[in-house]
């Protein structure tokens, strides 16, 4: 018996997945010697045995581009603090994203100063899957403070353990 498979709206699909909490971070590099940066939720822990992350941008992702090119990036996690970064990070020009933001180089790499949690990588395996680049970042640098987190829950934010 053949099946065809149906896929669903994009827009139920969006408004369903965004029902999924996730933590809120700023994926930074550098290209040539200016920062550059996006927010991004597509982030997760893959080992401890080897300390790395999995990253997924937008295979189209001008921040991609640079991570390849630079080989390096941070994953910040932004504080409660913070969260007004998500929405400059995600739709502000890109040549203003830094624009006021206090970072500092952590390997050559641009660390957000408040950022909950910092980690500098290193970029090990991608892959393409569909209409995004997987990156695996092998962490090389870390800083924890301790600030509460902002999680992304129906396209709002929320201190964790609020």
């Amino acid at each position: 018996m053949e099946t065809t498979s149906v896929l669903v709206p994009q827009d139920g699909f969006r408004q369903a997945i965004a029902k999924l909490p996730t933590g809120v971070t700023v994926l930074t590099t550098v290209a040539g010697d200016s920062p550059v940066g996006c927010t991004a939720n597509a982030v997760m822990s893959l080992s401890a045995d080897t300390p790395s992350v999995l990253v997924s941008l937008g295979s189209r992702s001008r921040t991609l581009a640079a991570i390849l090119e630079t080989g390096r990036f941070a994953v910040n996690t932004l504080s409660w603090a913070q969260r007004a970064l998500t929405r400059k990070f995600a739709v502000g020009s890109p040549a203003e994203r830094f624009a006021g933001v206090p970072w500092r180089p952590e390997r050559r790499i641009p660390v957000l100063s408040a950022a909950g949690v910092a980690l500098v990588c290193e970029v090990g395996d991608t892959a393409t899957l569909l209409d995004h680049t997987v990156v695996v970042g092998q962490v090389v640098w870390l800083r924890d403070t301790n600030a509460t987190p902002t999680v992304l829950y129906g396209r709002e934010q929320y201190p964790l353990g609020a």
